[in-house]
């Protein structure tokens, strides 16, 4: 099966807060229908999430390779693979525009994905206030994630969130798109 990733990919954490939030509106869509009662409803669900800490683990159900290195996870929660610089509502999840000794400028346009360890809600929490640096995996072009074991996880791509079987997922490039951004330089 084939999906389109325009901006962002998630496994774990991310990803089972975001189809919770889906089925929590589909059962009582008129308990989602601000953008406050749907950020109160994310932060019940992260706060679930904080306590149960179902994907703790989830080094141990997937395998992560980038430009077909396989990359040693350290113990985490969740995956994100960025396209762009922003993540969860504008949240800059990749940690500073600036390139430095191990990483590259994240930028619209290189080709290039950035991969990013969620090691809970409470950095993802922390993340939409003050940029986070140690989170940081890989830069690449391509991604394969494996899912191990019998039992599927939370996916999402783009928002979009489902329950993904055990198999191989694979994110590469396929083609780019003009897109309009706003020039600082310009203002005034």
């Amino acid at each position: 099966e084939r999906c389109v990733m325009n901006n962002y990919f998630g496994i774990g954490i991310d990803a089972k807060i975001t189809l919770d939030f889906h089925n929590k509106r589909e059962e009582h869509p008129e308990k989602c229908r601000s953008r406050t009662k749907n950020y109160l409803w994310y932060g019940v669900l992260a706060s679930k999430e904080w306590l149960c800490k179902t994907y703790k683990n989830l080094d141990q159900r997937v395998q992560l390779e980038c430009d077909g290195e396989r990359i040693p996870l350290p113990s985490l929660q969740g995956i994100v693979v960025l396209n762009i610089p922003s993540f969860m509502g504008g949240t800059n999840f990749w940690g500073g525009k600036k390139e430095d000794d191990c990483f590259l400028a994240p930028s619209f346009d290189d080709r290039v994905l950035e991969v990013v360890a969620v090691f809970g809600s409470a950095q993802m929490a922390a993340s939409r206030i003050i940029n986070l640096q140690h989170h940081r995996i890989a830069q690449c072009s391509s991604v394969k994630i494996t899912i191990l074991g019998e039992e599927g996880v939370p996916v999402q791509v783009d928002g979009e969130a489902w329950s993904q079987p055990p198999g191989i997922i694979r994110i590469v490039h396929k083609n780019r798109v003009p897109m309009l951004c706003r020039n600082r330089d310009l203002d005034v």
